[in-house]
């Protein structure tokens, strides 16, 4: 196993994370109250500059209506499955 694999991962957790963000209208301010920590921690790791703790991916899984596996396989693969949560703006949204 190389050292590169679990930093491709990583980075695919963060792109995910930033893609949902985004599709949701979802703050980082959001995402980092619902894990307990401050908007620029969640920044230097949405940057790849801090890591992610494994017992924030159910938070953050669970806030955007996904499962911890489908937040590491990456928005792709979240989209394929047809398991995005609902556009920011469209019926079923039900987090404010």
């Amino acid at each position: 196993m190389s050292n590169k694999e679990p930093e491709g991962l990583e980075s695919q957790l963060n792109e995910t994370v930033r893609l949902l963000m985004t599709r949701t209208g979802r703050r980082q301010v959001d995402v980092a109250e619902v894990i307990g920590i401050t908007r620029a921690s969640l920044s230097q790791r949405l940057l790849g500059k801090s890591g992610w703790k494994l017992d924030d991916l159910p938070l953050v899984a669970d806030y955007f209506g996904v499962t911890v596996c489908e937040l590491l396989s990456g928005y792709a693969a979240i989209a394929q499955a047809d398991r995005l949560p609902p556009a920011k703006g469209q019926p079923g949204q039900t987090r404010l």
